[in-house]
This record gives C-alpha cells, sequence and structure tokens, in this order.
C-alpha cells in the first residue's frame, strides 16, 4: 500500500516551503504531490520543486468539501500513471498539501475508500505569530491541530511570545501530536518518514470562516518592480479588509528570475524564485472584506 501524508495548516502557516524542504530533502523517496488551491490561479503548484511531473494542482474549491471528488480523481490519476507500460511515474509515496480552509476529516474518509492506500500521518503547521488568534477566530485551526500526529509552530522569529509559552497552547490543541518549535519549516531528515497509521481519529465535520473570498490577478505583460511592491503594499494596508494570504509568482522587467510574493496579514516579503520568470505572472489574494474594482484598478497601474 502507498503512504499517504496529509499536510495541513491554516494560510500562511508554511506548507509549501515545508513541502520543498521534504522533497529535496538527501535520500528524500519519490514522491507525488497532490496540491489543493482555495483559488482559481494555482500558485503552490508552481512553487513545488523536486517532483517534477508529478504534482496535481486541484483549484477553486477547497479539498474538504467542494472539490472531494476531485480528490479521489487525483488518486486514480496518480494510480494510472504508475501502472502505464511507457513512461510509468516513479513514486514510493504521496503527500496531500491541502488548502490553508481545509479540515482534515473528510480528507482522511476519502482515503479511507481507497484500498491501496493508507494514511501515514497527518503534519500540521501553525504560524507563531497569529496562532491565539486564529484559534479563536477560524475554526479550521482547532480542527487541524485536533486531527494531527505531528506539529511544527512555525514563524517562530515573528512571534511576539516566548516559544515555550505557544507551544504549551499548541499542545492544548494537539495533546497527542508531537510538537516541535521551527524557523522556514527548517525540520529534522526524519520528520516525515513513514510511520504508523494515525490513531486519533480526525474529525468529521468541517467549518469555514465566514466571508472569505479569493481574488486572482494576472498580466502577460513584465512588471516594474517598484509599482508590484506599491500594489502589494496598497492590498495590505486597505481599511476595512482583511488579508489572510497573499501568494505571487511574477516576471518583472531586469530580473532574470522569478519574484515570489507571500503576505500574511500585514506583513510581506519579496524574493527571487527558483526557476525560470513565468510568461503569465500572477497574485491572489484570499481574506474578507475585499473592494474587487478598488483592486482590479490598482491591479491594472501596476500591471501596465
Amino acid at each position: 500500500m502507498t503512504p499517504v501524508t496529509l499536510l495541513t495548516g491554516f494560510l500562511g502557516a508554511g506548507k509549501t516551503t515545508l513541502l520543498n524542504r521534504l522533497l529535496t530533502a538527501e535520500g528524500a523517496p519519490p514522491t507525488a504531490v497532490v496540491v489543493n488551491e482555495f483559488g482559481d490561479i494555482g500558485i503552490d503548484g508552481a512553487l513545488v520543486v523536486g517532483a517534477e511531473d508529478r504534482v496535481i494542482e486541484l483549484r477553486n474549491g477547497c479539498i474538504c468539501c467542494e472539490i472531494r471528488a476531485d480528490l479521489q480523481g487525483a488518486f486514480d490519476a496518480l494510480r494510472a500513471a504508475k501502472a502505464r507500460w511507457w513512461r510509468p511515474a516513479r513514486f514510493e509515496r504521496i503527500v496531500v498539501e491541502t488548502s490553508g480552509l481545509a479540515s482534515p476529516g473528510p480528507v482522511v474518509a476519502t482515503l479511507g475508500l481507497a484500498p491501496d492506500l493508507r494514511l501515514a500521518g497527518i503534519v500540521c503547521l501553525v504560524d507563531a505569530a497569529n496562532i491565539r488568534r486564529q484559534l479563536a477566530d477560524h475554526p479550521e485551526v482547532p480542527a487541524q491541530l485536533a486531527a494531527a500526529d505531528r506539529v511544527l509552530l512555525n514563524h517562530i522569529d515573528r512571534a511576539t511570545e516566548p516559544t515555550d509559552d505557544l507551544l504549551a497552547w499548541v499542545r492544548l490543541a494537539a495533546p497527542l501530536a508531537r510538537c516541535i518549535a521551527t524557523l522556514r519549516a527548517e525540520v529534522p531528515g526524519d520528520f516525515l518518514s513513514d510511520g504508523e497509521p494515525l490513531h486519533v481519529p480526525a474529525p468529521l465535520s468541517h467549518a469555514h470562516t465566514h466571508g472569505v473570498q479569493t481574488w486572482s490577478f494576472a498580466t502577460e505583460a513584465a512588471m516594474d518592480l517598484p509599482k508590484l511592491k506599491m500594489f502589494l503594499q496598497f492590498v495590505a494596508a486597505r481599511p476595512r479588509t482583511q488579508l489572510l494570504r497573499l501568494k505571487g509568482i511574477v516576471r518583472c522587467r531586469d530580473h532574470p528570475a522569478p519574484v515570489v510574493a507571500h503576505g500574511i496579514h500585514q506583513w510581506l516579503e519579496l524574493g527571487p524564485g527558483p526557476g525560470q520568470p513565468p510568461v503569465r505572472s500572477t497574485v491572489v489574494l484570499i481574506g474578507r472584506g475585499f473592494d474587487g474594482p478598488t483592486l482590479q484598478r490598482a491591479w491594472d497601474v501596476a500591471s501596465g
């Protein structure tokens, strides 16, 4: 049976960063990846390295409800790719990176319907700087922690409270999980090694934060980096807007590498990404209270 590891955690916790570390670690087994994104434009799949053609993206819906059938279809596609006689896909494990808004229980139930797959574990990442507020405001977060058997308290460099205090807080929500504090999702090499099937029952109910929206912007023109920065700062500083997550891969003039954008609330980060700049630049926003027409006008100015 092929082991499947579920990688979960709220928006901006660092799931894709951890996934890339696991895929590129020395001695890592060949891995197939299923990535779920809440928006209609895929960003995470383009940020995954080391899995080559073994990445399947599930977009424009949450893997725990709207597109559960697509998850089953992804497993079927991987199974068929591994069995084909010409260039069969070679992988020894599957990692499913869920949307930040997904609850693990329904995904675990979908896995239970596949006779040739078994759950190897659920890894949950949490943002140390925002975990207390997220536990109170977002019902997905306690569901993700309750289901996990391994938890990363990530982004500890951004937290204002002592790490030990935050770890104790996390263990209240995940009392049976192995919890470690991390910086940029740096974990021991065996952290995601195959283990015993998970014995902690995952909650089957799931809820989503009220009013969460996703907005996607794209352009095939090379952008000006200062204008891109101004657009991102404008988005993060909008009154009556709650920016939960911002992600983007952009082609900028005079920059040989892609520019990768990350944002959580008012925190923004821009830096070079792997590979070649994309032909089509994309930015995806997830949050509440967005003024769509105003954001579109700002994007048109930044990308024009």
